[in-house]
């Protein structure tokens, strides 16, 4: 007997009746396993074990779980909402049963002065016995002890639902546990606690995840805020999204009033980087003149893409002009992006035409490559450098056919400071020196004015140019690659072509097939434009279907490659996300099949061929339209449209 009169429990006895209890086989296998863990562990139940901490540790511990107790928090006070009613306390316990949060205050018959719910307790097995909070830390995973399953009878009248949660490494961090009375049990509370210790998880990952994003950001700011070049960031559409103290003072604007607008508002309409966009040609060294020229820096610029591949951007690099003094090295080249792999097809035209374009890349003389507009010569050209011995100088092209008659020698052959009215102080090289050491481009050379021609040929002759505006004499080392769509054989009998250049220029001649040439070609050439374009559009796989590729078979292509390209980026523009390009997409010019005006053999009109597959479609399928559509590759309200637009009886 105690001091106070009261009959004190033999420890033997109460571990005697829990083992009674225990063979009855009335606890579940988890409480079951929790009970032998206790007696080995010489639990007494009927002595509570005080282990609860002060509040300068408990707050230390807060502290040290800071981002666990703010992510936690939202989710218990939503489950509290749901349980407040029924007297249950919803509980945060950390990774050693200590209890680090509590909401909602037990009532009788179980006071949390007896079950001590409140935080700083410690709830861990070892000390509390067979509990929802430290069984789960133990077994580490969700449980539920109910009533009679505690091992502590002072325990009894509560049921516990209990789930782990863990870190993304798979750490176990916490405990959420819900306790209230046994009476008011019910099936649900354990999924609760489920889905709130998975809110909890998903929450605290992307906490994780957004710190790490703010600290990368934090670092790329520092780096990008001390580089001694600007820096301009701009999305797919042209807005700025990010900018330098450097190259706001360049721009002469703000750099954080400048987030969100379009570059062209700093750079006026023709900004270079917008025909990177439209494009995805980077550049180098590019001279940009603001304000009347007050402002002038050099600008490169390149894609910027995710881990998918797809386009997110562009980023500009700025780098000031400083003097006014035009740098050698800092001259603007054009660099040559296409190789041989670009030149897609396998027909025999193509294949005649890639063999030829090898050897003049083994060779240094001069190229002459004729053929239509469009069919891509400017390719073969850069194909040509990119495999030459030449592939790691400039290569500069000049169209001649855009360029008026004053202007082009001076932008070929550049000029001196004072040679004409509005010249540069210090004069500027034209598009031969800055070749120099690399490949000359002419595009379009049949437009070329005679004048031109003349001194175009002594060039080619003397290897040296004179400035507009000097006689100093300039040596030169470069590559002519020539390209035009005229017949220049008929230019030079007809008099607008010199034959003496011709012959200079005509050393290695590449004939360049029209499309309808290398129809068998269309469909790698399709494949190939759309690829590209689902990437830069960041659609996803795209397909074609059979009948868009017929139509195209049936068309002339008085555009060649060029029109091709067109065509397809407008169907590119209509097709869903994973779509596939169908008939109904392929907007054609509406010309002749053949020069003629008469149909060509084996071919028929694409509306007719259309009419014909519908028609066909729904024969196979017994007029089922979902199985109709199906087989055609296109959606049910496409052909019922069909259906009605042809007059088809199902």
């Amino acid at each position: 007997m105690s001091a106070n009169g009261m009959i004190k429990e033999d420890p033997m006895s109460s571990r005697e009746k829990l083992n009674r209890e225990l063979q009855t086989g009335q606890l579940s296998q988890i409480a079951a396993n929790s009970w032998r863990r206790c007696l080995q562990l010489n639990v007494d139940p009927s002595r509570h074990v005080r282990a609860d901490i002060g509040s300068l540790e408990l707050q230390k511990r807060i502290e040290a779980h800071d981002d666990l107790v703010k992510v936690a928090t939202p989710t218990m006070e939503n489950i509290y909402n749901f349980v407040n009613n029924a007297g249950f306390q919803v509980v945060l316990s950390d990774s050693h049963g200590y209890l680090l949060k509590v909401l909602g205050e037990r009532t009788a018959p179980c006071p949390s002065r007896l079950a001590q719910l409140y935080p700083g307790a410690n709830w861990n097995e070892s000390l509390r016995g067979t509990n929802a909070i430290g069984t789960c830390l133990v077994e580490k995973k969700p449980l539920k002890i109910h009533a009679a399953e505690h091992f502590f009878e002072d325990n009894r009248t509560l049921t516990c639902s209990a789930a782990p949660i863990f870190s993304a490494e798979g750490e176990l961090l916490a405990v959420l546990n819900l306790s209230g009375d046994h009476r008011y049990a019910n099936d649900l509370t354990l999924g609760m606690v489920v889905a709130g210790a998975n809110a909890i998880e998903n929450q605290l990952q992307l906490h994780r995840v957004n710190t790490k994003l703010y600290a990368s950001y934090k670092y790329s700011d520092t780096i990008i805020q001390s580089m001694s070049e600007g820096l301009v960031i701009v999305d797919p559409n042209g807005r700025i999204t990010k900018m330098n103290q450097v190259g706001a003072r360049l721009l002469g604007a703000s750099a954080r009033d400048s987030i969100g607008i379009h570059i062209s508002e700093l750079f006026g309409e023709e900004a270079p980087v917008l025909d990177l966009l439209r494009t995805g040609i980077g550049y180098e060294n590019k001279e940009v003149c603001l304000g009347g020229g007050q402002r002038t820096f050099y600008c490169s610029a390149t894609l910027l893409h995710d881990d998918y591949g797809q386009m997110i951007g562009a980023v500009s690099v700025l780098r000031p002009n400083k003097g006014g003094k035009r740098l050698r090295g800092l001259i603007p080249v054009q660099q040559a992006r296409y190789s041989f792999d670009e030149m897609i097809g396998n027909s025999e035209a193509m294949k005649k035409t890639r063999k030829i374009a090898e050897m003049a890349a083994r060779s240094l003389s001069t190229v002459l490559i004729q053929g239509e507009s469009g069919t891509g010569k400017e390719l073969i050209a850069q194909g040509i450098h990119n495999a030459s011995s030449r592939h790691s100088g400039p290569f500069v092209a000049v169209n001649c056919a855009a360029i008026t008659e004053t202007l082009l020698e001076s932008e070929l052959f550049g000029y001196e400071e004072g040679s004409f009215t509005g010249a540069k102080k210090g004069g500027q090289p034209g598009k031969v020196e800055i070749a120099n050491g690399g490949t000359l481009f002419l595009d379009e050379i049949g437009d070329m004015p005679l004048q031109m021609q003349v001194k175009l040929l002594r060039m080619l002759q003397e290897r040296c140019i004179c400035r507009v505006g000097s006689t100093e004499e300039v040596a030169i080392d470069i590559r002519i690659i020539a390209a035009t769509h005229q017949n220049l054989k008929q230019a030079v009998q007809e008099g607008t072509f010199r034959k003496d250049l011709y012959y200079r220029l005509n050393v290695l001649p590449i004939n360049m097939p029209s499309l309808r040439e290398r129809m068998e070609d269309l469909p790698a050439l399709s494949e190939f434009m759309v690829k590209n374009l689902s990437e830069r559009f960041g659609k996803g796989p795209i397909g074609i279907s059979s009948l868009f590729l017929r139509g195209c078979r049936a068309y002339d292509w008085p555009g060649n490659i060029r029109e091709l390209e067109n065509v397809i980026e407008r169907a590119m523009n209509m097709v869903e996300p994973g779509g596939k390009l169908t008939a109904e997409m392929l907007e054609l010019d509406p010309v002749a099949l053949s020069p003629s005006g008469e149909m060509v053999e084996g071919v028929r009109p694409l509306k007719e061929m259309e009419m014909e597959m519908v028609t066909r479609a729904l024969d196979i399928s017994r007029g089922n339209i979902v199985h109709a559509s199906s087989l055609l590759g296109i959606s049910r309200n496409t052909i019922y449209r069909k259906i009605k637009e042809y007059d088809i009886v199902i």
